[in-house]
């Protein structure tokens, strides 16, 4: 079969959860004999480069966003969007939501080409594939709130959102301002065009959670949206023993090993970790990741507690490996939640939030608990593991590819 993928971003551009899994997806599709196109755009210039290799071939079009790329890479994300000049925001916006490079884009290549396929990845290629008439099989896949949620976390006020509508935005974190307001407008006019998303052949979530959101504030019919979890990356998986990544790590062998990995943010409960390993001084508590919060950690005041900062996956996999738990402690609703998925297949008990998707996750792998996120909640539960707890985990990996080969053949 010929697929076209269309993404926002591909490797090694943003390699967040959606990167990820598309790259394994991808791969896997090659090495079974499809023949694949990436359609993105270029951020590392402005022109077209197209590379080629056995039957994967990657378009990187011309595009505006590599000016904002640039601009955007000297400074971390939640800074950026807080003091990007006026005239960057509107123009990386108007980009996002009339997806018009996009477009443009996959109607010159559908001129010259034709396709089994055509996967949109993400928020903007989920607009511009809406419209498109094609003979090919249209999929959607649903990673996150954004076609809905102007920043993204479906989070009022503490609360799981219902969602805006052009005539009730809510008074959310990102959602301030008289331009804001007005792209939240013309944004919800876009979604109201996408009729329940009833142009593409196949829906995809990345978790039932997901799938009721777009249930309950797009209005899409639960019956055509098929629910797949999110690979795991063979590369994220230590090689190693609990033993030999310690000994490698230089990390004591006779405390238990408490992790985080991920943004150093409030919505993702990294304010919490202080305060928690503040009450439990005999356990280690490593912190990887980076972000706004990250002068908190650079303080360096609590003796239990080691900020490593962002790392590569090579060694990122190492720590996993070495720890006892992770703790996931989300403040926000994650769509899926990656981190428990790496952790969980890396030996990690997890200890996650009760937001989003990550029950769900923690409930598929059986690898942990799930709470209200508060501090005495995960004092509580740290407290209570034990060696035993690890030695019921018991995980198979599922084939990823068998799973969405299997999706496709129902329509």
């Amino acid at each position: 079969m010929k697929f076209l993928f269309v993404a926002e971003y591909f490797p090694p551009f943003v390699m967040g959860g959606a990167e990820i899994s598309l790259k394994i997806l991808v791969d896997e599709l090659v090495k079974n004999g499809h023949e694949v196109v990436v359609l993105t755009p270029n951020y590392s210039s402005f022109k077209t480069e197209i590379g080629k290799k056995d039957n994967l071939r990657i378009i990187r079009f011309k595009s505006f966003r590599s000016f904002l790329f640039k601009k955007r890479e000297k400074t971390s994300h939640e800074i950026y969007k807080k003091t990007k000049p006026i005239f960057y925001l509107l123009l990386e916006q108007y980009l996002k939501y009339s997806s018009y490079e996009l477009k443009k884009n996959i109607k010159k290549i559908l001129e010259k080409e034709e396709f089994d396929v055509i996967h949109a990845n993400n928020l903007e290629s989920i607009l511009a594939l809406n419209n498109i008439k094609t003979s090919a099989k249209k999929i959607a896949h649903l990673r996150d709130f954004s076609l809905f949620c102007y920043n993204r976390g479906l989070n009022n006020k503490g609360n799981l959102c219902c969602g805006c509508s052009e005539n009730n935005l809510k008074s959310c974190m990102d959602a301030k301002g008289f331009v804001n307001r007005l792209l939240l407008i013309e944004m919800r006019k876009r979604v109201n065009n996408l009729h329940g998303l009833s142009s593409f052949n196949l829906l995809i979530a990345i978790s039932k959670f997901v799938r009721q959101q777009y249930v309950n504030i797009l209005g899409a019919d639960e019956n055509r949206i098929e629910v797949l979890y999110n690979p795991i990356s063979n590369d994220i998986i230590s090689n190693l023993s609990k033993e030999e990544a310690r000994k490698l790590l230089n990390l004591p062998e006779d405390k238990k090993i408490v992790l985080f990995v991920g943004s150093l943010t409030e919505k993702k409960g990294a304010h919490l970790i202080p305060k928690i390993a503040e009450k439990l001084k005999d356990y280690l508590f490593i912190v990887i990741g980076d972000g706004v919060l990250k002068g908190l950690f650079l303080k360096n005041k609590w003796n239990n507690i080691i900020y490593l900062g962002h790392l590569p996956i090579s060694e990122l996999r190492h720590y996993y490996r070495a720890s006892d738990i992770l703790l996931v402690p989300s403040l926000w609703y994650e769509p899926f939640g990656r981190v428990v998925l790496e952790g969980a297949y890396n030996g990690c008990y997890v200890i996650g939030s009760n937001r989003g998707g990550i029950p769900e996750v923690i409930d598929w792998l059986k690898c942990g608990v799930y709470i209200e996120p508060t501090v005495e909640n995960f004092v509580m539960e740290i407290k209570k593991f034990n060696e035993s707890k690890l030695k019921e985990l018991k995980l198979e990996k599922y084939n990823y590819y068998n799973e969405f080969m299997k999706l496709l053949k129902q329509v």
